[in-house]
């Protein structure tokens, strides 16, 4: 009943057409509700791969239009080709469809051939003639019907000339048992597709008749040559009566397909049901081995109900169908409900499963099985689960190595297992240690083992390209290290460093230097840098102090001791220590003194003239003069000599003046002035 109406494109005079055509399909459409296996039933076929081959003609007799082997027939002709080949014909006039009748009343079929016509210039024309000679019900109601479309386009005709088509049941002697014209079949719609219309007559078949003659003809008036071509498909006899359904397990369904599993050997209950129409309703179950081609009773099958078991792997196809009880032995007078399916699963005998193993730890594992399955079930190391045909673990790890195992389950509950062994390679790269050192300090960081190594950032690292690099950064600092292993892999981890203090804590020690035997005084002085929070000093002599300054420390030296070392440990207020030491020596003669005189003369002995004994002299000064009294030596640091030399020149043999200034332990001011001899 589809494409009566088109309102775009056509004027009051076509609206009119169509509502005639609509008023007669619904007469007929809707005075039935089922129907049965058709006992006459023109397709036209299927066709063959090639869309473009031109399908048999209609056998000889049964149109009074001439056969064309073109694709776009000449007027009052036709031709038989595949839905799918249909190209617009004459500039573009004719509509382009996307498939036949029966493909969009039964999706499972495939596209196939129609009976694509031309309208005549003029004069009513046989479109088909058939005489049906079979064994049908008397008092049995039938249906004769076909599938129409117009195939012209509205832009091409401004006063079109609609197609009327008769469709009529008669008697071989030429009594018309039923009558109905179509009406003027108008443009169809473009907006949902284009679709083809189903236009039919009832009839209730008489007693004493054994013939049919089955009849559609063009009606007998003028036309415009527009507006007229059209196409027709699946002519049918077929007997009509009350709806038949069917479901699974007790319910009626729009669901005609199950699935179950062979091994489960389960009875699906099959359900029935008849509508009201018969008088004496008798009811019987079909099934079907070759995909609804042909159907066979099933014996004892005639209730509302069945009962099948399934134990073999393969697909089933049932139906109900009905009839008065007088007339259910004969297949012509019954209709039948929708096919319902039972597709019974078999164990699957191609499936396999795979993996992108080996992968590098850190990357996506991905695990792949058999499509097509209903549903999966996956397992693995470290509680892995999914329920997807294609598995997958992202940023994975070693510990992701091993057995993985996925049941696959087929619609109908068929179960199959299979596994992949996954191999991960790399390393789980871990860095150590995050830890707080004190400003100035170094700590070791180590990696996991790997081929190279890549350390970032480069601040305060000793080393970037090895395992345990020495770190000593100024700032809290989080390094980065990317580590490759033998097969390629890579992977990183972090390490954090933080600086507890600001100021790095630095112990420093200024005081005495030397000692005097048998017994002398050291002062000592905290010259640390940081943020001092607390301080010790141990000065070897027993004694302990914790302040900045410590009061002086007095030291009764026997002559087996050679030093004394005095110790101070800082802590500053982050916690940092530092530990500073300082070394006494011991001297056994503290008395400054100039020699008298001295030999320059390169022996070893008495070489040089200076201060002895000046340990522990502070604020030193020491000149040589010549007779002229100009001074030819100076030095504040009483170590450094006078070799008898002035300006590189060797001083001659004589006596020559000194001046000794200094001040002593005590921190008082000491002068001295004498002469020595230089003996060559």
């Amino acid at each position: 009943m589809q494409n009566i109406l088109n309102l775009d494109y056509m004027s009051a005079k076509h609206i009119k057409y169509n509502l005639l055509a609509l008023v007669a399909i619904l007469q007929v459409v809707f005075s039935y509700a089922q129907f049965g296996q058709p006992i006459v039933n023109i397709d036209f076929g299927l066709g063959n791969s090639d869309p473009n081959t031109i399908g048999a003609p209609l056998p000889a007799g049964k149109s009074g239009l001439k056969y064309s082997t073109e694709s776009c027939p000449p007027p009052g002709a036709y031709t038989v080709l595949r839905i799918v080949s249909l190209q617009p014909c004459f500039n573009d006039e004719w509509i382009p469809l996307n498939s036949d009748y029966t493909s969009d009343y039964n999706p499972d079929m495939s596209l196939g051939n129609m009976m694509l016509v031309n309208h005549p210039t003029s004069g009513s024309r046989t479109v088909y003639v058939d005489t049906v000679n079979k064994n049908l019900c008397p008092g049995t109601l039938y249906r004769f019907s076909a599938a129409i479309i117009n195939v012209d386009k509205p832009s091409n005709c401004n006063d079109p000339s609609f197609p009327s088509l008769n469709l009529s049941v008669e008697t071989v002697t030429g009594q018309v048992l039923k009558f109905i014209s179509t009406g003027r079949i108008g443009y169809a719609s473009p907006f949902m597709g284009y679709k083809f219309g189903l236009y039919g007559v009832t009839f209730t078949m008489p007693a004493g008749i054994n013939n049919l003659v089955l009849r559609i003809e063009l009606n007998n008036f003028s036309y415009n040559n527009c507006g007229d071509d059209f196409a027709i498909d699946d002519i049918q006899l077929a007997a009509a009566g009350p709806e038949v359904n069917v479901g699974f397990g007790g319910i009626y369904t729009n669901n005609y397909v199950t699935s179950l599993c062979f091994q489960d050997n389960k009875t699906v209950p099959l359900i029935g049901g008849i509508g009201i129409g018969y008088t004496n309703p008798a009811l019987q179950w079909q099934q079907s081995i070759d995909n609804g081609n042909t159907w066979t009773d099933i014996a004892g099958a005639t209730n509302d109900t069945y009962n099948p078991t399934f134990s073999i792997p393969d697909t089933f196809l049932f139906r109900l169908s009905a009839a008065e009880a007088a007339n259910i032995s004969n297949p012509n007078c019954r209709v039948v409900s929708k096919a319902i399916k039972v597709e019974v699963d078999g164990i699957p005998k191609k499936f396999d499963v795979t993996s992108n193993s080996p992968v590098c730890s850190g990357q996506n594992l991905q695990l792949k099985s058999t499509e097509g399955f209903a549903s999966y079930n996956w397992n693995g190391p470290n509680g892995f689960f999914d329920d997807s045909p294609f598995a997958h673990i992202f940023n994975s790890t070693l510990a992701d190595s091993g057995m993985y195992y996925v049941q696959m389950i087929t619609p109908g509950g068929c179960r199959v297992t299979d596994s992949a062994y996954v191999t991960m390679i790399g390393t789980d790269v871990k860095a150590s240690p995050d830890t707080s050192i004190c400003k100035g300090r170094s700590v070791q960081l180590t990696a996991s083992a790997g081929l190279s190594y890549e350390w970032r950032p480069v601040t305060g690292l000793s080393a970037t390209t090895v395992r345990t690099p020495m770190v000593k950064p100024d700032l809290t600092t989080e390094y980065t290290v990317k580590v490759t292993d033998t097969y390629g892999c890579s992977d990183t981890a972090k390490v954090q460093v933080r600086i507890m203090n600001k100021i790095a804590v630095d112990a420093n020690i200024e005081g005495t230097r030397y000692l005097c035997r048998i017994y002398d005084s050291a002062s000592f002085r905290d010259m640390s840098a940081g943020v001092i929070a607390s301080r010790k000093w141990e000065f070897g002599n027993g004694q302990w102090d914790t302040t900045s300054n410590p009061p002086v420390q007095y030291y009764t030296i026997p002559w087996n001791e050679s030093n004394y070392i005095a110790r101070l440990a800082v802590v500053d207020t982050a916690g940092c220590t530092d530990t500073a030491y300082h070394l006494l020596k011991i001297e056994d003669n503290c008395y400054i003194a100039v020699p008298s005189a001295f030999t320059p003369n390169g022996d070893g002995l008495n070489d040089y003239l200076y201060p002895l004994n000046a340990y522990k002299a502070t604020d030193l000064l020491f000149r040589v003069y010549n007779r002229s009294g100009q001074v030819i030596f100076e030095t504040r640091d009483w170590t450094r000599k006078w070799d008898g030399t002035a300006g590189g020149i060797k001083q001659a043999s004589g006596v020559f003046v000194w001046i000794l200034e200094y001040k002593d332990a005590s921190n008082k001011r000491v002068s001295l002035k004498g002469t020595t001899v230089l003996i060559r």
